[in-house]
């Protein structure tokens, strides 16, 4: 199983990283690219624990005393992926949360937002769902809170948007866990077959499921001028 994984890291492209992280390596104290995308498929597919400095070495075709002299090993590449990931994440949503309105349309954009981006960089939920499992349980969760940047200004656009007998943190992170746990692993049918996450015809479903949710969660506009609801109540 491992071995198949290796394989197919080198096989694909994960992530156009748009921050390296700074390391003392020879080449301007930047992580490459490449080792950054292999290590992000390995600790999306392994986890953290599992996916040994060894094994990243192997995969990357670098000598594993590189990944731990240069590029702060193993920690040192989880916290480079996670950030790297997260700046992606944001960039991702500022059309959402900058276009967003305080209607059932507002919770639309932004829930559509996040699912395009966990589609197109599945390491993202998958890293997280390794986390909610147990894994990388070493690592404080100080060292990776700057993935949930924003995540006040989020909850406090919802809580601008939704009835006032939801809780727009909890519905945030029902929406964050389902479109999580679907990217990850689909859908199982009632017929027992699973359906994933790149069958257009699921996506479709899962979509308009989400939006349906939207429109329940919605309440009515807020007068004009009116004061927005606290995320806290």
């Amino acid at each position: 199983m491992k071995n198949a994984l290796l394989s197919e890291a080198f096989g694909r492209t994960v992530l156009s990283m748009p921050h390296a992280h700074e390391a003392s390596d020879g080449d301007g104290g930047r992580i490459p690219e490449r080792v950054l995308t292999t290590a992000a498929r390995l600790f999306s597919e392994l986890g953290y624990d599992e996916a040994s400095t060894q094994i990243i070495a192997d995969a990357c075709g670098i000598e594993q005393s590189v990944v731990t002299d240069r590029y702060g090993g193993k920690f040192g590449l989880y916290k480079a992926v996670l950030r790297s990931l997260t700046e992606l994440r944001i960039e991702s949503m500022k059309g959402a949360l900058k276009e967003f309105t305080p209607d059932a349309a507002g919770l639309i954009r932004l829930i559509d937002s996040y699912l395009d981006f966990c589609l197109q960089y599945p390491e993202f939920p998958a890293l997280w769902m390794h986390r909610w499992m147990s894994d990388a349980t070493d690592i404080p969760e100080g060292e990776v809170r700057d993935s949930l940047r924003e995540l006040d200004q989020i909850v406090g656009r919802i809580a601008e948007a939704v009835a006032e007998d939801v809780d727009p943190e909890m519905f945030n992170w029902n929406v964050v866990w389902v479109i999580n746990s679907f990217v990850r692993g689909g859908i199982t049918g009632v017929d027992g077959v699973s359906h994933r996450a790149d069958d257009p015809d699921t996506l479709l479903r899962f979509r308009r499921h989400l939006r349906q949710t939207a429109r329940w969660a919605a309440g009515p506009p807020l007068p004009t001028g009116g004061a927005s609801r606290s995320p806290y109540r």
